[in-house]
Protein backbone atom coordinates (compact mmCIF):
# COMPACT_ATOMS: atom_id res chain seq x y z
CA UNK A 1 0.00 0.00 0.00
CA UNK A 2 1.35 3.37 -0.97
CA UNK A 3 -0.70 5.23 1.60
CA UNK A 4 -2.61 7.43 -0.87
CA UNK A 5 -5.40 9.38 0.72
CA UNK A 6 -8.80 9.91 -0.89
CA UNK A 7 -8.69 13.50 0.32
CA UNK A 8 -6.23 15.65 2.22
CA UNK A 9 -7.29 16.04 5.87
CA UNK A 10 -7.78 19.45 7.46
CA UNK A 11 -6.46 20.25 10.92
CA UNK A 12 -8.35 23.08 12.63
CA UNK A 13 -5.28 24.18 14.60
CA UNK A 14 -1.52 23.79 14.35
CA UNK A 15 -0.29 20.52 15.85
CA UNK A 16 2.48 20.39 18.40
CA UNK A 17 5.96 19.94 16.89
CA UNK A 18 5.94 16.28 18.00
CA UNK A 19 2.47 15.62 16.53
CA UNK A 20 3.43 17.30 13.27
CA UNK A 21 6.59 15.25 12.88
CA UNK A 22 5.09 11.96 14.07
CA UNK A 23 1.73 12.14 12.26
CA UNK A 24 2.57 14.02 9.06
CA UNK A 25 6.28 14.48 8.30
CA UNK A 26 7.59 11.04 9.21
CA UNK A 27 4.89 9.08 7.34
CA UNK A 28 5.12 11.61 4.47
CA UNK A 29 1.39 12.41 4.56
CA UNK A 30 -0.13 15.73 3.43
CA UNK A 31 -2.47 17.82 5.54
CA UNK A 32 -3.94 21.29 5.42
CA UNK A 33 -3.41 23.26 8.63
CA UNK A 34 -5.96 25.97 9.33
CA UNK A 35 -5.51 28.86 11.77
CA UNK A 36 -1.71 28.55 11.78
CA UNK A 37 -1.01 32.15 10.80
CA UNK A 38 -4.27 33.86 11.73
CA UNK A 39 -2.37 36.19 14.08
CA UNK A 40 -0.10 37.59 11.35
CA UNK A 41 -0.69 41.32 10.67
CA UNK A 42 -0.34 40.65 6.92
CA UNK A 43 -3.78 39.03 6.84
CA UNK A 44 -5.42 42.34 7.71
CA UNK A 45 -2.86 44.80 6.35
CA UNK A 46 -2.04 43.45 2.89
CA UNK A 47 -4.61 45.23 0.76
CA UNK A 48 -3.82 46.70 -2.64
CA UNK A 49 -3.79 50.17 -1.08
CA UNK A 50 -1.33 49.11 1.63
CA UNK A 51 0.96 47.32 -0.83
CA UNK A 52 0.92 50.39 -3.11
CA UNK A 53 1.88 52.61 -0.19
CA UNK A 54 4.61 50.37 1.22
CA UNK A 55 6.17 48.89 -1.94
CA UNK A 56 4.80 51.36 -4.54
CA UNK A 57 7.30 52.50 -7.18
CA UNK A 58 9.99 49.98 -6.21
CA UNK A 59 11.14 47.92 -9.21
CA UNK A 60 10.59 44.18 -8.68
CA UNK A 61 10.90 40.92 -10.64
CA UNK A 62 7.66 39.84 -12.29
CA UNK A 63 7.01 36.59 -14.15
CA UNK A 64 5.16 37.00 -17.45
CA UNK A 65 3.64 34.10 -19.37
CA UNK A 66 1.12 33.73 -22.18
CA UNK A 67 -0.98 31.23 -20.21
CA UNK A 68 -0.16 31.49 -16.49
CA UNK A 69 2.25 28.54 -16.34
CA UNK A 70 5.72 29.30 -15.00
CA UNK A 71 8.17 26.95 -13.35
CA UNK A 72 5.65 24.25 -14.18
CA UNK A 73 4.99 21.35 -16.50
CA UNK A 74 2.81 22.42 -19.41
CA UNK A 75 2.05 20.13 -22.37
CA UNK A 76 4.80 17.68 -21.35
CA UNK A 77 7.45 20.39 -21.05
CA UNK A 78 8.88 22.26 -18.10
CA UNK A 79 8.33 25.94 -18.84
CA UNK A 80 10.00 29.01 -17.41
CA UNK A 81 8.50 32.50 -17.45
CA UNK A 82 9.83 35.62 -19.03
CA UNK A 83 11.09 37.79 -16.17
CA UNK A 84 10.50 41.52 -16.30
CA UNK A 85 11.64 44.25 -13.97
CA UNK A 86 8.82 46.69 -13.34
CA UNK A 87 7.51 49.09 -10.70
CA UNK A 88 5.38 47.17 -8.22
CA UNK A 89 2.51 49.64 -8.62
CA UNK A 90 2.44 48.97 -12.40
CA UNK A 91 2.22 45.25 -11.60
CA UNK A 92 -0.69 45.95 -9.22
CA UNK A 93 -2.45 47.89 -11.99
CA UNK A 94 -2.34 44.73 -14.12
CA UNK A 95 -3.45 42.43 -11.28
CA UNK A 96 -6.34 44.79 -10.47
CA UNK A 97 -7.30 44.93 -14.18
CA UNK A 98 -6.76 48.70 -14.36
CA UNK A 99 -4.44 47.90 -17.27
CA UNK A 100 -5.12 45.01 -19.64
CA UNK A 101 -2.58 42.64 -21.09
CA UNK A 102 -2.85 39.44 -23.13
CA UNK A 103 -0.23 37.91 -20.79
CA UNK A 104 -0.44 36.66 -17.21
CA UNK A 105 1.71 38.50 -14.65
CA UNK A 106 2.75 37.38 -11.20
CA UNK A 107 5.41 37.74 -8.56
CA UNK A 108 6.58 34.18 -7.91
CA UNK A 109 10.33 33.91 -7.39
CA UNK A 110 11.41 31.08 -5.15
CA UNK A 111 14.67 32.48 -3.84
CA UNK A 112 13.47 34.01 -0.56
CA UNK A 113 12.13 37.00 -2.45
CA UNK A 114 10.22 38.23 0.61
CA UNK A 115 13.45 38.86 2.48
CA UNK A 116 15.48 39.85 -0.59
CA UNK A 117 13.05 41.85 -2.72
CA UNK A 118 10.25 42.85 -0.33
CA UNK A 119 11.92 43.60 3.03
CA UNK A 120 9.30 46.33 3.59
CA UNK A 121 6.74 43.58 4.24
CA UNK A 122 8.74 41.38 6.63
CA UNK A 123 7.39 43.02 9.79
CA UNK A 124 3.88 41.89 8.78
CA UNK A 125 4.75 38.18 9.02
CA UNK A 126 6.90 35.96 11.20
CA UNK A 127 10.24 34.81 9.77
CA UNK A 128 9.28 31.19 10.36
CA UNK A 129 6.48 29.08 11.75
CA UNK A 130 7.96 28.23 15.14
CA UNK A 131 6.29 24.87 15.77
CA UNK A 132 7.16 23.72 12.24
CA UNK A 133 10.79 24.85 12.54
CA UNK A 134 11.01 22.95 15.83
CA UNK A 135 9.52 19.81 14.27
CA UNK A 136 11.88 19.94 11.28
CA UNK A 137 14.93 20.99 13.30
CA UNK A 138 15.63 24.05 11.18
CA UNK A 139 14.29 27.36 9.97
CA UNK A 140 13.12 27.70 6.34
CA UNK A 141 15.71 28.02 3.59
CA UNK A 142 13.55 30.62 1.85
CA UNK A 143 10.54 32.80 2.61
CA UNK A 144 8.63 33.76 -0.51
CA UNK A 145 6.01 36.32 -1.48
CA UNK A 146 3.74 35.32 -4.33
CA UNK A 147 1.02 37.51 -5.80
CA UNK A 148 -0.68 37.31 -9.13
CA UNK A 149 -3.71 37.20 -11.30
CA UNK A 150 -6.29 34.42 -10.96
CA UNK A 151 -4.95 32.87 -14.21
CA UNK A 152 -1.51 32.30 -12.62
CA UNK A 153 -0.81 28.62 -12.02
CA UNK A 154 1.60 27.16 -9.50
CA UNK A 155 2.73 23.55 -9.35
Amino acid sequence: ELGWLESVPYLDRPPSPLEFYRDWVSPNKPCIIQNAISHWPALKKWTSAYLREVVGPKVVSVAVTPNGYADAVFQDRFVMPEERQMPFMDFLDIVEKKVTSPNVFYVQKQCSNLTEEFPELISDVEPDIQWMSEALGRKPDAVNFWLGESAAVTS
